[in-house]
C-alpha cells in the first residue's frame, strides 16, 4: 500500500500556521481556529486550501473545486466540460483553442487502441479457460471415480478434489464475467469524445502534452498499488516544485464518493536487487556489529528481480516551439524507464494521437502486470 507522506505524528510547525510563499499570509483564515481539531483533520484542511491556492492552479482547482469539470460533468453529462476547460487553459496560456482535427485524431487513436486491447484481453481469458479445461476434466473424472460404488477413497482426498473443482469453476466464471465486462465497456465508450476516453488523472496529464498548460510535467509510475500519477511544476530546484500525486482509483473515489484525497507517496518499488540477508555472512565469522538486527519498526522487504526488462516509469515534458514555417507547435518528450536501467526516449511534435498512444501503452503494461497478463500462458 502507498503510505502517506504527511499523516503521522505531528512534526514541524502546526499546519494552521503554514504561510503561503506567494501571498505571504496564513493559508487558513484567522476565524478558522484549528487548535482543538485532530492533527489529521488540520492536515486535510490545509491541503484543501493549498490545492485551491494560486500556486497549484489549475491542477488543484480540478481536484478541489466544486466547479471542477469532473464534478460538473456528473451533473450535466450531455456537454463535454473537459474540452471546454482545456480550451480556456489554452487561451489563458496565450495559445489557440485545441483544434477539432486534434480531437478527432485522439478519439480515433483511443477508440482503436481500447478496442484492440479489449479484444486481446478477451482472447487471453478464453485461452486461460481452454488451458484449464483439461485439468478440470481430469479432476472431475478423479472425483467421480473416488465416489463410485465399492471405491473406498480417503474422505480428505474427496474433499480436496471437491474444493479444487469448486475453485476452478469459480475462476472460469470470473474470467467469463471479466470478458463480458470488457465488451460492455467498449460498447459504452463508442460515443465518447477524446477527453472522455481518458481516465481522469490521464486527462489531467494530457493538459500538459496538448500545450494547454505550460510549466508542468508529469510522470506515470508502476507502483505496488497501481499506476501512480505525479503532476509537478517544472522547477530548477526540484525540492521547491509544487505537485500532487495519486492513483486513478484514489482520484475516482475522491470525485465519486467525496473521499478526501490525501498526499500520498508510491509504495515500495516492484523490482529491487535484494540485499544480502543479515544472518548470511561471507566469511562465516559473524562480528558483533554484523550480528545486530535492525530495529523492528524498520521495514525490510525483498522485491523480485525481473527475468527481462519491465516497464517502470514514464516521464513527460512539453514545450511550445516555433516551426520553420513560423507556426507554433507543441514538442513533447517522453521517456520510458525500464528495470534494467535503460531509457527509451521519444520526441513527438504536434501529434496528440501518438502521445496518447504512448501513454496508453504504458498504462496497459502496468495493468497487465497487475492482473497477470504479462506472464505467458
Amino acid at each position: 500500500m502507498a503510505s502517506p507522506s504527511a499523516l503521522g505524528q505531528p512534526s514541524g510547525p502546526d499546519p494552521g500556521s503554514v504561510l503561503c510563499d506567494d501571498c505571504k499570509k496564513s493559508v487558513l483564515e484567522p476565524s478558522q481556529n484549528t487548535e482543538n481539531r485532530p492533527f489529521r483533520d488540520r492536515v486535510r484542511q490545509v491541503m484543501s486550501e493549498w490545492l485551491l491556492s494560486p500556486r497549484m492552479w489549475p491542477m488543484g482547482y480540478i481536484i478541489g473545486s466544486p466547479y471542477s469539470p469532473f464534478l460538473v460533468e456528473k451533473e450535466h453529462p450531455n456537454r463535454d466540460w473537459r474540452n471546454a476547460f482545456e480550451d480556456l487553459l489554452a487561451l489563458e496560456s496565450g495559445g489557440d483553442m485545441i483544434s477539432l482535427e486534434s480531437r478527432k485524431q485522439e478519439k480515433a487513436v483511443a477508440a482503436n487502441f481500447h478496442w484492440e486491447r479489449a479484444s486481446r484481453c478477451i482472447e487471453k481469458l478464453n485461452r486461460l479457460n481452454a488451458r484449464d479445461a483439461t485439468g478440470f476434466a481430469l479432476a472431475q473424472q478423479a472425483l467421480n471415480l473416488s465416489k463410485s460404488p465399492g471405491n473406498e477413497t480417503d474422505p480428505s482426498i474427496v474433499s480436496w478434489l471437491e474444493n479444487k473443482l469448486s475453485g476452478a469453476k469459480q475462476m472460469a466464471q470470473r474470467r467469463v464475467a471479466l470478458a463480458e465486462m470488457f465488451k460492455e465497456r467498449e460498447a459504452n465508450r463508442s460515443q465518447f469524445t477524446a477527453s472522455r476516453h481518458k481516465d481522469r488523472g490521464q486527462w489531467m496529464a494530457s493538459l500538459i502534452t496538448s500545450g494547454a498548460l505550460r510549466g508542468w510535467c508529469s510522470a506515470l509510475e508502476d507502483s505496488e498499488d497501481a499506476e501512480f500519477i505525479c503532476l509537478n511544476k517544472e522547477s530548477v530546484a526540484s525540492e521547491d516544485a509544487d505537485g500532487i500525486s495519486f492513483t486513478e482509483r484514489e482520484l475516482s473515489e475522491h470525485i465519486e464518493d467525496g473521499k478526501p484525497l490525501e498526499q500520498w507517496t508510491p509504495g515500495p518499488p516492484l523490482y529491487q536487487v535484494p540485499h544480502q540477508s543479515p544472518d548470511v555472512l561471507a566469511d562465516d565469522h559473524p562480528s558483533v556489529e554484523e550480528s545486530v538486527s535492525p530495529p523492528p519498526e524498520e521495514a525490510i522487504y525483498v522485491s523480485r528481480i525481473p527475468e527481462r526488462p519491465y516497464f517502470s516509469r514514464q516521464t513527460t515534458t512539453a514545450e511550445r516551439i516555433t516551426l520553420p514555417n513560423g507556426n507554433m507547435a507543441t514538442r513533447v518528450v517522453m521517456r520510458n524507464y525500464l528495470t534494467d536501467g535503460s531509457v527509451e526516449e521519444k520526441v513527438i511534435v504536434q501529434e496528440p494521437g501518438k502521445v496518447l498512444q504512448e501513454v496508453e501503452k504504458a498504462k496497459a503494461l502496468i495493468q497487465d502486470r497487475m492482473i497477470g497478463f504479462d506472464q505467458p500462458i
